[in-house]
């Protein structure tokens, strides 16, 4: 009898701990989310690097590849990744480059052709903060408000180039 009130009593305990644990999330959740609500707007063009996410974005909405494509910087990317291999030479990393660059736009287009990214058509995107990264690169900290209310942190490696500004890749967390 008195291991069964036990259980009774680490289970109620256990709930309410979940339940403590479950409201304040929502209340962080919420908090940010006011927050994220007072940032200036973005406008939707290659001007600066949250608007370049925002046309990449766009292109996922709409599922046009080839507009997705043009949001996209493949050459910083295959830069960016040859030089974190320090065991090739720099004459090397430039003969490799150019193909890298095309290696990479091929599988682009050969995953989004089966994975298009979430439904676009209802997420709210915001942009918390911007730092360097390198030469012309920056990160941009994003935070998107998925159609259901859940929350996506994501780092974006964005670059300027001659025509604006590119999305590079994501960044693992």
């Amino acid at each position: 009898m008195k291991s069964a009130l036990i259980i009774i009593l680490v289970a109620a305990l256990g709930g309410v701990a979940y339940a403590i644990q479950q409201r304040v999330t929502r209340q962080a959740r919420e908090r940010l989310l006011a927050e994220l609500a007072t940032l200036p707007p973005v406008t939707l063009d290659f001007t600066t690097p949250e608007g370049a996410i925002l046309c990449l974005e766009d292109a996922y909405r709409k599922h046009d590849i080839e507009a997705a494509v043009a949001c996209r910087d493949f050459a910083t990317e295959a830069r960016l990744w040859l030089q974190q291999r320090p065991f090739y030479s720099s004459d090397l990393l430039a003969e490799m480059l150019s193909e890298m660059t095309k290696t990479m736009e091929w599988s682009y287009r050969e995953s989004m052709a089966t994975h298009w990214p979430i439904d676009w058509e209802r997420a709210q995107s915001y942009f918390s903060k911007r730092e360097p990264y390198a030469e012309g690169v920056v990160v941009v900290c994003e935070v998107t408000r998925g159609p259901d209310g859940s929350l996506l942190r994501q780092r974006l490696l964005v670059t300027e180039t001659p025509t604006g500004w590119r999305v590079v890749t994501h960044l693992p967390k």
